[in-house]
């Protein structure tokens, strides 16, 4: 066998089987190879809102990889699935081999998909908490900035200007919010 060849790791997931909880740590992502599976999440009510339906060839768990953070969405298996497993440290591998120009579309798709989630979530009522908006903000401001063709003195005036204003909306909206009971 070449040393280059790497085997990945295989899983068989039973439909009606919770694959990936939503504000779970992230270590993989699966490639599909049979089935199907639903990527959801919830509102404030309880609600489930289904993001996506994936199918054979695609993948799901990847946006947490990607921006480092916990799981945004939760994953169901619909129909009986056939997983490949895709590490956390096999993604990064690949992703240092990758155009820099391809990784920063890919990091730019990532935040635009997670913000685009965000407003198809609050749109069925899910109440966003501080998180939520200072993310959206974040998403939305760094979409201004990489897509806009500012030259990088543009994006430097941008930032100073911008940002103040943000940080001084946290501080003053933080007092009105009111902490959700669990």
């Amino acid at each position: 066998m070449p040393k280059h060849t790497i085997i990945l790791e295989r899983r068989f997931v039973s439909a009606g089987a919770i694959l990936i909880n939503e504000g779970d740590e992230a270590n993989c992502a699966y490639l599909i190879q049979s089935g199907t599976v639903s990527v959801f999440t919830k509102t404030g009510e309880g609600q489930e809102v289904e993001l996506a339906r994936l199918g054979i060839g695609e993948i799901c768990g990847e946006m947490a990889l990607f921006n480092q953070k916990r799981r945004t969405a939760s994953v169901r298996v619909v129909e009986d699935a056939n997983l490949i497993i895709i590490s956390k440290q096999v993604l990064q591998e690949k992703l240092e081999k990758t155009d820099p120009t391809i990784r920063a579309v890919m990091d730019m798709l990532i935040k635009r998909l997670g913000a685009g989630n965000m407003l198809v979530t609050h749109s069925n009522k899910k109440q966003p908490n501080v998180q939520d908006m200072i993310d959206l903000a974040g998403a939305i401001f760094e979409t201004i900035v990489e897509t806009q063709g500012l030259t990088e003195e543009e994006q430097e005036n941008f930032k100073n200007e911008v940002l103040p204003l943000f940080d001084r909306f946290v501080q003053r909206a933080e007092p009105y919010i009111k902490v959700s009971k669990a």
